[in-house]
């Protein structure tokens, strides 16, 4: 009849292919007659297949994130040198949307072993795949700061290196327009757990060792191109501790 309304069947659901992998894990499985150490072996091998797909992944987004990724502003300010860097908020705001655009997160894990602080910076995929890198440093044991306030000191700064590290950014520090900017850099994060551990070993006095070197008293902030010189000071006067 014209007034009946005709029903349509929906369309079944569009099937995707079969993993071959999968299909032959399937049948062995229902062989009774099938070793179980040849099924691990099968299991093991899917395993490493779908890492190693989870990879290939990870790869292609983090190469177009860091593809759209803009440079990470400048808000911090050296009150020594007057130099601006980026800060761990500049980077995680610049970063953030990038990254999750693409499937990917950025954040860390913090341990801490008696006064040394160690930081993980983690970029995961949500297929799981993921790359780590760790810095660590004894805590701040500045004169205006007390234990969490030297404790939240180094781990925001370690945050700060491992992020920019991992994702390959400048967070500028680094000496910039040919050279001329050399003695605004700041220690690295390595040449700052050596001068710290030189001037706890040395019971060096933090407020008459910046003056010394005209710095400001944060030891993040000491000039890089002081470094050398600080560094062979500090060993000089351990040797001489020693053979005393």
């Amino acid at each position: 009849m014209m007034n009946e309304v005709t029903k349509i069947a929906p369309k079944p659901a569009e099937m995707l292919p079969a993993d071959p992998m999968v299909s032959m894990i399937e049948r062995v499985a229902m062989d009774p007659n099938i070793p179980l150490d040849r099924m691990t072996a099968l299991m093991d091998m899917r395993e490493r297949q779908m890492n190693k797909e989870a990879e290939q992944v990870f790869n292609q987004a983090f190469a177009a994130a860091m593809a759209e990724m803009r440079d990470v502003p400048k808000n911090g300010k050296n009150n020594h040198t007057n130099q601006k860097y980026s800060t761990l908020d500049d980077l995680i705001r610049t970063t953030r949307p990038v990254l999750a655009g693409h499937g990917l997160s950025l954040n860390w894990q913090t341990s801490i072993n008696a006064n040394e602080i160690s930081v993980t910076a983690i970029v995961r995929h949500a297929m799981g795949h993921s790359i780590q890198t760790t810095l660590a440093g004894p805590r701040d044991t500045g004169k205006q700061m007390n234990t969490l306030q030297g404790g939240g000191s180094t781990e925001t700064y370690l945050k700060r290196y491992s992020g920019f590290s991992i994702l390959g950014l400048s967070s500028g520090d680094e000496v910039e327009d040919d050279g001329r900017g050399a003695n605004m850099a700041t220690v690295s994060a390595d040449q700052y757990t050596v001068l710290r551990d030189l001037i706890e070993e040395t019971k060096t006095d933090e407020a008459k060792f910046f003056m010394a070197y005209g710095a400001q008293n944060d030891l993040h902030q000491f000039p890089a191109s002081k470094f050398q010189a600080a560094k062979g000071q500090l060993e000089r006067k351990k040797a001489q501790m020693g053979a005393a």
